[in-house]
């Protein structure tokens, strides 16, 4: 029988490690909802880790399964950081039924096949929030960078693992406490790559400092309310000509940091106006971050297709204006209900898809999302 492998201190270590550098490296120089979930996330980590290993050197049996169970939670705040990033409603009080829940069934649990169950049980329920993390990486607007790629792995490496854990007890008859040995080896070094497979992406996605929120939370939610009342009474018209368009400057995140930013904020104002004159009076326009923004707009395709054509046009002349030392241009995503449905959160992300294919082109340009 294979005995268990002590990586307690390891685990603490390398908790610690990624607790001081996203708090320090991700929330303190660039605070906002997402940077502060996941610092608490790798914080929850490091106190579980500390209080599991504890536990174990005390012979404190019940307190281990506690904390073990509880060391799965912070899957929950991944999630629900990836969530803010986009703007989205976090959820991260789903933490608290989540690691609550998983502390308790395996501390009540009997000793043998019942505690054996009731771990991969637990598992293959926290399962879940690594599944839906890989789905909102698939949502955020750095979806295709490379960067993306520690935690999607890790995610789904999760995933994979609580099924086969799951699925193996109808081949293998269980044999109490000892067949968990190396399922629990095994998910113990899964979590300390897991740890630092989701640092990397993570601590990646804060430096970028442009998170989805907005600059003002009220101001993005009433552009919500009122183009969500807009495109119902739309549809109910039978109205098609209404159209989405996420609106961005092409590599504002370079830009900002070369020009700091002050100067980086007179440029985003410049490319409001511009945007702001750019369409008709009844459009709607809502902020999602410095030089980006999401346009709801009722034109028949000919003129709308003019009217993008004319911003592009007027953002590469900003140059002159603001003092640019290197071209500015922008690029467009463009979604309509004709094409798209009516439901607003579809048709920004269909925009924000489009948008990045113009910008993964070499940017000035505008793209539209077809049927």
């Amino acid at each position: 029988m294979s005995a268990a492998v002590d990586f307690g201190l390891p685990q603490i270590a390398v908790c610690t490690l990624a607790a001081v550098m996203m708090i320090g490296l991700g929330f303190l120089p660039r605070p906002s909802s997402a940077t502060l979930l996941w610092s608490v996330t790798f914080f929850l980590a490091l106190i579980f880790s500390s209080l599991t290993t504890a536990a174990a050197q005390l012979d404190a049996e019940a307190l281990r399964r506690a904390t073990l169970g509880a060391l799965l939670a912070p899957q929950v705040l991944i999630w629900a950081g990836l969530r803010a990033w986009r703007g989205a409603p976090p959820r991260a009080w789903l933490v608290l039924p989540v690691g609550g829940l998983s502390a308790a069934v395996l501390a009540l649990a009997d000793d043998g096949t019942p505690f054996s169950l009731a771990f991969r049980a637990v598992y293959l329920v926290n399962a879940v929030f690594p599944a839906l993390t890989l789905l909102e990486l698939r949502r955020i607007p750095e979806r295709r960078h490379r960067m993306l790629l520690p935690l999607a792995v890790v995610s789904g490496a999760f995933v994979l693992i609580a099924v086969a854990n799951a699925l193996v007890v109808l081949v293998v008859p269980l044999s109490g406490p000892a067949d968990l040995t190396l399922t629990r080896n095994v998910n113990t070094v899964g979590m300390l790559v897991n740890i630092v497979c989701a640092l990397v992406t993570l601590l990646w996605l804060a430096q970028r400092s442009v998170p989805q929120e907005r600059h003002d939370p009220a101001h993005w939610l009433h552009f919500s309310t009122v183009a969500g009342e807009r495109l119902r009474r739309a549809r109910e018209r039978g109205e098609r000509s209404w159209s989405v368009l996420s609106v961005r400057l092409d590599d504002a995140d370079d830009l900002r940091l070369a020009w700091g930013e002050t100067a980086f904020g007179e440029l985003a104002d410049a490319f409001e106006r511009r945007v702001g004159r750019g369409f008709p009076a009844e459009a709607d326009i809502g902020h999602r971050a410095p030089g980006w923004f999401v346009v709801l707009v009722p034109r028949a395709t000919e003129v709308l297709r003019e009217q993008v054509r004319a911003l592009l046009h007027d953002v590469v002349s900003m140059d002159g204006e603001v003092g640019a030392t290197v071209r500015l241009s922008a690029s467009v995503g463009w979604a309509s209900v004709r094409d798209s449905g009516y439901e607003l959160e579809h048709l920004v992300r269909a925009a924000d898809e489009a948008l990045e294919a113009a910008a993964a082109e070499g940017g000035d340009r505008w793209r539209r999302v077809s049927a």
